[in-house]
């Protein structure tokens, strides 16, 4: 990966390499739920597409409670170890066995299936938030250099795709080999795997990282955890770049989500070639791979806003081709998916580098360096929004007439196509819209932490 000196100087090697492997760990667990779960929802445990994504909706709204609440009490945290990689040590294990429950039916317990699909998915949710919000906050911590943050962005995401190839590559291959009548068995199995390798990615995580010593604090300045919980809002809604990289991130997350999760109805109904769904799931996960360095590079020489617009640029082209393949031809499908996995590749790579940078807005504006709660807020928008996406995308199947494991009619057909690429193309273009006003370039961050160094200089004793 192509590295700025500065970059390559202020994190070492072994660092930016664990931090990959813990994204590799949790896209394992993101990116299978995101894919895969909302279908194993409505074809297996047979949960209609509305209750499916009410259930999702409802793990939202539980969300909105603990997020802020662990995103303070990390940012309060204080050990030997550091504020951060502690939660990464003492929440690997829960988070693990989380993740097999979603992907597991309630068998002879008198339980219905929506009822445990609710208990289950409120368990991965919490257990989620627990490691991520510290991890997430972690990149902000190693290094105020605007582009080794972009490095480590680009460390992280060829980690996560990594993560996320890995687990789009299993899911068919073992639910192929189990069969049709073995498929709860076959997710459940990739889900058990994929616990374990996350388990052991956060782990090896917090054993590389190394947090910067924080400075003595008097225990009667410090503000209350209740005046930290009910500031930070009032202090993020001050930070004009942090509400646009949200609404980045939510739009993504909501409209270009929808491709990746229609991916299994399309070929399974549309196409009726579910053998060929391996390689429209592997395809953007390998091109994520693949030009990550091209994104940093391109942030290097430009700007992280222009790296983002090339991206969406190509995506959006890559989508209006996908719907217009009118007569499906293969090879369309596949240029179309090459393009959006290209393109797409530069959001959260994009997004992972622009966020640290408005902490130090943030704090230039207020006083108040708040990490952990910007990348906890940061997390919830991300999975509020999927449960939005989970929920908006039920009640379209629903509308369209979609029945699981039943002949679809054309209408249901062009829905799914349509929904699958024309709501993710009118969200690349609302990023586009709302990246022309994003002004914090690496010149500008600079001056930020020239400033609030300048102005910690001055307040020191003597």
């Amino acid at each position: 990966m192509s590295q700025s000196a500065s970059g390559a100087a202020s994190v070492p090697l072994s660092v930016r390499i664990g931090f990959a492997v813990g994204d590799f760990g949790f896209l394992l667990v993101w990116q299978g739920t995101a894919l895969f779960l909302m279908y194993f929802y409505t074809d297996i445990l047979g949960i209609s597409p509305t209750v499916a994504g009410a259930i999702y909706l409802t793990a939202m709204v539980w969300d909105a409670i603990t997020d802020p609440i662990f995103a303070t009490l990390a940012d309060r945290t204080r050990t030997r170890w550091g504020r951060y990689r502690p939660w990464l040590l003492f929440g690997a294990v829960p988070f693990a066995l989380s993740y097999p429950l979603a992907f597991s039916t309630p068998g002879d317990l008198p339980i219905p299936p929506w009822l445990w699909a609710l208990v289950t998915h409120i368990a991965l949710r919490t257990a989620y938030t627990v490691v991520s919000m510290p991890f997430n906050s972690l990149q902000a911590r190693l290094t105020s250099d605007a582009q080794a943050r972009s490095v480590l962005a680009g460390f992280r995401m060829i980690g996560a795709a990594s993560g996320g190839l890995a687990i789009v590559f299993l899911t068919p291959v073992l639910v192929a080999s189990f069969g049709p009548e073995r498929e709860a068995e076959a997710y459940f199995t990739v889900a058990c795997i994929a616990a374990g390798l996350a388990c052991a990615g956060l782990l090896y995580c917090f054993m590389t990282m190394r947090e910067p010593e924080d400075l003595p604090e008097d225990p009667k300045t410090r503000p209350s955890f209740w005046s930290d919980l009910v500031e930070v809002v009032p202090t993020l809604l001050r930070n004009g770049p942090l509400i646009r990289v949200f609404l980045t991130i939510i739009i993504g997350s909501i409209c270009l989500g929808m491709f990746g999760k229609c991916v299994l109805y399309y070929f399974k109904y549309d196409l009726q070639r579910p053998d060929l769904t391996i390689w429209a799931l592997v395809l953007p996960a390998l091109m994520l791979i693949v030009t990550t360095p091209l994104w940093v590079r391109i942030a290097a020489w430009r700007s992280k806003r222009d790296a983002l617009t090339i991206g969406l640029m190509i995506s959006l082209a890559g989508y209006l081709l996908f719907f217009f393949n009118g007569s499906d031809r293969l090879i369309v499908s596949a240029v179309a998916i090459l393009l959006i996995g290209i393109g797409g590749a530069s959001l959260p790579v994009m997004f992972w580098a622009m966020l640290p940078d408005t902490v130090e807005y943030g704090e230039a504006m207020t006083g108040v360096r708040a990490e952990a709660r910007t990348f906890g807020y940061a997390t919830f928008a991300q999975k509020a929004a999927v449960g939005i996406n989970a929920a908006l995308l039920g009640v379209l199947l629903d509308g369209s007439g979609f029945e699981a494991n039943g002949v679809q009619t054309e209408t249901t057909l062009t829905a799914i196509k349509a929904v699958m690429a024309l709501v993710p193309a009118a969200g690349a273009a609302a990023i586009l819209w709302i990246m022309m006003g994003y002004k914090l370039d690496r010149q500008a961050h600079a001056q930020l932490v020239a400033s609030i160094r300048s102005a910690k200089t001055r307040s020191q004793p003597g």
